[in-house]
């Protein structure tokens, strides 16, 4: 379990799990996302993590990405709609995002990294 008590998610080719990780949490993504419309199982996912994140002040989240075969266009604008909550919040809120991915798999090299340009100095791709 992880401290915000976030269940893990099974759904078609997915599953998402949230670990505490030291101060604070990884979220991990195992599978491949090509659902029609990703949004339904992310966007619920990430405003917990948000709310939590905010709300215990927990400094940084990795978004483990290695696992991840594929991401549709649907799932990276979820992912970067998440992201983006980050310029909505005062300084002392801010959290960092700190991506994980994988360099064998081609769309995370390439679309990985353009999600830090969203809300410069939150996100970082290691």
């Amino acid at each position: 379990m992880n401290q915000l008590n976030i269940e893990p998610i099974a759904k078609d080719k997915i599953r998402l799990e949230v670990f505490d990780n030291g101060a604070g949490l990884t979220v991990q993504f195992v599978g491949d996302i090509d659902m029609e419309d990703p949004s339904l199982v992310l966007d619920p996912l990430f405003e917990k993590i948000h709310q939590g994140m905010v709300a215990k002040k927990i400094p940084f989240i990795v978004a483990d990405f290695k696992g991840l075969t594929f991401l549709n266009s649907s799932g990276i604008k979820a992912v970067a709609k998440w992201i983006m909550k980050l310029a909505m919040l005062p300084p002392d809120q801010k959290y960092q995002i700190r991506i994980s991915h994988n360099k064998a798999i081609t769309w995370q090299v390439t679309s990985l990294p353009t999600l830090t340009f969203l809300v410069p100095g939150a996100v970082k791709v290691e």
